[in-house]
């Protein structure tokens, strides 16, 4: 059984083709806290889960979605939720995303979709359906963002570096606007690896800043520990 503990929630995700990963985790402590107030939250292509749970453990008044196509991770998401100290504004939902609609208006949407659009997929079917982008697209998320966020509600992602010109392209496409990104890079002289996207509706202001999650010497910088320390049990 492999079993995350995270200071106020654990997370099983032993029955999931992907496993927890420090992207998931870095997203959720960059986009929630600026959205604390939040009503609503849907997890796309949620996993285990943990994107949600961070979601309820971050915005005390919202109710939260998970929706998940692979049996095994809906399974454990469902799990994970119930023995969660936020069971009872929590759910899962089994099923393809983009045909679930919402009663109304969603304040926030997040997800960490798959990201590899090419190549040969991996021979663990649960894994290759979770890495590779053969439903859960950048493209078909944003659609589905445009279509279900509320009018000041909020879409946050993470993808590889190289996807920044068509991701934000796709967005202006769907109608969405792009308000903050945050790049991610290993150390203060390593490039770029990963990125942070926040979209919404009302257009303004860029935020653009740049994060390295290491010093020259290898220790986490402050920056990096500052957002993450208060989710982690051990860091």
């Amino acid at each position: 059984m492999a079993v995350f503990e995270f200071k106020k929630f654990s997370v099983d995700d032993s029955s999931c083709g992907m496993k927890i990963c420090s992207d998931s985790v870095l997203l959720a402590a960059w986009f929630f806290p600026n959205h604390s107030e939040a009503q609503s939250i849907v997890d796309v292509g949620a996993g285990s889960g943990v994107l949600a749970l961070l979601g309820a453990e971050c915005c005390p008044d919202a109710a939260v979605v998970g929706l998940e196509l692979d049996s095994g991770a809906a399974s454990a998401a469902e799990s994970n939720f119930k023995s969660s100290p936020w069971a009872d504004r929590m759910q899962l939902v089994e099923g393809d995303f983009a045909l679930w609609n919402p009663s109304a208006p969603v304040d926030l949407i997040i997800s960490n979709p798959p990201y590899f659009t090419e190549g040969a997929h991996s021979a663990d079917s649960a894994r290759a359906a979770a890495r590779h982008q053969d439903g859960l697209s950048y493209t078909s998320l944003l659609r589905f963002g445009a279509s279900r966020l509320s009018k000041a509600g909020a879409l946050g992602l993470v993808s590889p570096a190289e996807f920044e010109n068509d991701i934000v392209f796709e967005a202006e496409m769907a109608g969405l606007k792009l308000r903050r990104i945050l790049r991610v890079r290993t150390s203060p002289r390593k490039p770029v690896t990963r990125l942070l996207f926040e979209f919404s509706r009302p257009d303004g202001p860029v935020d653009d800043s740049t994060l390295a999650l290491r010093n020259p010497d290898g220790y986490l910088t402050a920056e990096y520990r500052a957002l993450v320390e208060p989710f982690y049990k051990k860091i």
